[in-house]
């Protein structure tokens, strides 16, 4: 706990934070230790659906754990947040028009961003402010020609390593059909919760089951058995990724103060929606060796990273039609 520099805040600097609303704190402390009270990443998601999703396309995520606590919000000078992503201990990736200001003609400073990791329902205790960051070469604020759109991507380098305490993404440029895509992120209206697209992917060929339009700009991933990469729908240069030295792979938490590092409350809700759960059953680790042994992965009863990709593959192959290879 020595060298954890995460803030214990009230609850009303913590609604200030997450509403977007007023400005930003004059001072972000960075020596306070973190809450020793954090509540189960399973309780709050599984008290309220026992399945996975809540409709015919949306999954409420458990974001205090992993991968999904790799994603979080950048709060924006108290006015607006947009999607962002770690890719790395102190570093993550947002829309470049977010850190703009269209109306007084300037870009936000770093002191005027924060960004929340593993945020859920008002729980803030993982942030960081921002320290300083890059805006891809070719974006251009107001210019909504190609180029600009390509590049509209910012890399923020953050405070405090909370990276090793949420872990990060991956990135690639490159999707195959034989990839399981599906869009994730805080949508506008819902900006209190998580929510994942799972059948969000090139086999819904009449993207029904994609967010609408007025949900926002969310990421786009790919889930593998090693975990989540982000697969932007228009992809950042290799010359920006080699400069930016972006990860090619994803990376699990060295630390697990806040989040946990396997996503047991969506391979579990997940078990209840593909029929090996009962709702009321406690049975989770027979259920999860039973799935495990039916869709060819290591009987070990875990809800490690490799169990959530079959599981997803296999709701994306009932739902959507889509090979499960």
């Amino acid at each position: 706990m020595k060298n954890i520099h995460f803030l214990i805040i009230s609850s009303f600097i913590s609604l200030f934070l997450l509403t977007g609303c007023g400005s930003q704190p004059k001072s972000q402390a960075t020596s306070a230790q973190p809450s020793a009270t954090v509540s189960s990443p399973n309780d709050t998601a599984q008290q309220e659906n026992a399945y996975f999703l809540t409709d015919n396309k949306m999954a409420r995520l458990e974001a205090r754990e992993y991968p999904w606590s790799a994603l979080g919000r950048l709060n924006v000078a108290g006015r607006h947040f947009c999607n962002g992503v770690m890719v790395g201990k102190n570093k993550l990736l947002a829309p470049a028009s977010c850190l703009y200001d269209l109306v007084e003609g300037r870009w936000f400073q770093p002191k005027e961003m924060v960004f929340v990791a593993g945020y859920q329902r008002d729980d803030s205790t993982i942030f960081s402010p921002a320290e300083s960051y890059q805006i891809a070469q070719g974006f251009v604020p107001k210019n909504q020609n190609l180029k600009s759109m390509l590049n509209n991507w910012a890399q923020i380098s953050l405070s405090l390593p909370l990276g090793d305490h949420t872990g990060w993404v991956g990135v690639r440029n490159q999707v195959t059909r034989q990839d399981l895509t599906m869009v994730a992120g805080y949508r506008r209206g819902w900006e209190h919760v998580q929510a994942l697209f799972p059948l969000c992917n090139p086999s819904d060929t009449l993207k029904n089951k994609c967010p609408q339009h007025s949900d926002g700009p969310l990421n786009r991933y790919i889930i593998e058995e090693t975990g989540l990469s982000l697969a932007p729908n228009h992809p950042i240069s290799a010359q920006t990724i080699a400069l930016w030295n972006l990860p090619a792979s994803p990376q699990a938490p060295t630390q697990f103060n806040y989040v946990s590092p396997i996503p047991k409350d969506s391979v579990q809700r997940l078990l209840v929606d593909l029929g090996y759960l009962d709702q009321s059953s406690t049975e989770i680790s027979t259920a999860t060796s039973e799935a495990q042994q039916d869709l060819g992965g290591a009987q070990n009863g875990q809800a490690d990273i490799n169990t959530l990709y079959l599981l997803l593959r296999e709701l994306n192959r009932l739902r959507n039609g889509s090979p499960s290879s």
